[in-house]
């Protein structure tokens, strides 16, 4: 057997008791050598993340990051709140890497585990985890905007939206906010990128969370849309968006009219304010960019309807 055969068999064997090591701790609520097996099984991602592309090391490091995420839900199960952050961390370090070596495909596979995971956290109320996915989620989006990778930029701003929308159903507002936020940032980004599609994709999300949280009540989440939307605003008249200044104004006036209906004043005067900033004075072909709106409103479902 020659030398390389050997390191790739002391390297998988490595991989294997990686994965059986943190099983083992997650099982036996063991954070600390929980947390050692996550940051293990990091360092054999990222260094595959580095290698030639091969099928093979591309499967070895799918394999790793599912097998993060699967020790991730037993530490959900389990509330062990400080490890299931350090496999947020972790997954979306492996992401990050990814992205920054355009390994597309193994970027998809961390953030789609993250953004599962995300989810399972936020559904069992672990909210200091949660918030941990939502700023790792939010990272990833805002550096493939950066790197001009669209379709990873549009994944990140789903995973923001879902995560949300759980927050709000399980009452986690210091999620809800922090996604919230970090779903304004990639929007930003997408706008200082001149991604289109994404950036309107992002003013979209946040107008179904905004009207969602006014009709729901959740106070706090409304004025965080609204907040993003003036990020968004500021971004999209420093780049010269039109279209994306007539959407986030026709967002905001939609939230401060529910918010009006259902009393929410602080919501609805906050909304006022923002809605004089954004507002898309002098835009023009309405129509198209109505019908540009919808397109993209249609392809968000289809995204949703698969995850």
């Amino acid at each position: 057997m020659s030398s390389g055969n050997q390191r790739e068999n002391q390297r998988d064997l490595e991989e294997v008791r990686g994965i059986e090591n943190g099983l083992k701790a997650a099982y036996a609520r063991n954070t600390k050598e929980t947390v050692e097996a996550f940051e293990r099984l990091r360092d054999f991602a990222i260094r595959l993340v580095y290698l030639n592309v091969t099928a093979e090391h591309e499967l070895d490091a799918k394999a790793l990051i599912v097998s993060i995420g699967d020790i991730g839900k037993i530490t959900a199960e389990q509330r062990m709140e400080i490890a299931s952050v350090a496999a947020c961390r972790v997954l979306g370090e492996i992401a990050l890497e990814a992205v920054s070596q355009r390994r597309d495909a193994l970027a998809i596979k961390a953030a789609s585990v993250l953004g599962s995971l995300s989810r399972e956290l936020a559904a069992r109320g672990m909210d200091k985890a949660a918030k941990s996915a939502a700023e790792s989620l939010g990272k990833f989006g805002v550096v493939s905007a950066r790197m001009d990778v669209e379709n990873q930029v549009t994944l990140s701003e789903i995973y923001l939206m879902q995560l949300v929308r759980e927050a709000m159903e399980e009452n986690l507002s210091e999620t809800g906010i922090i996604s919230v936020a970090f779903l304004g940032e990639v929007g930003a980004a997408s706008v200082e990128n001149k991604i289109d599609e994404s950036a309107m994709g992002a003013s979209i999300l946040l107008e179904e969370i905004g009207i969602a949280a006014v009709r729901e009540n959740h106070e706090p989440e409304a004025k965080a849309v609204i907040n993003a939307f003036e990020k968004l605003g500021k971004a999209s008249s420093m780049h010269g968006m039109k279209s994306l200044l007539f959407q986030a104004a026709w967002s905001v006036e939609t939230i401060r009219v529910l918010a009006v209906d259902k009393d929410m004043s602080a919501v609805a005067r906050i909304a006022k304010h923002t809605l004089e900033s954004v507002k898309a004075a002098g835009a023009q072909d309405e129509e198209q960019i109505l019908e540009k709106i919808q397109d993209i409103k249609k392809f968000h479902r289809k995204i949703l309807e698969k995850s």
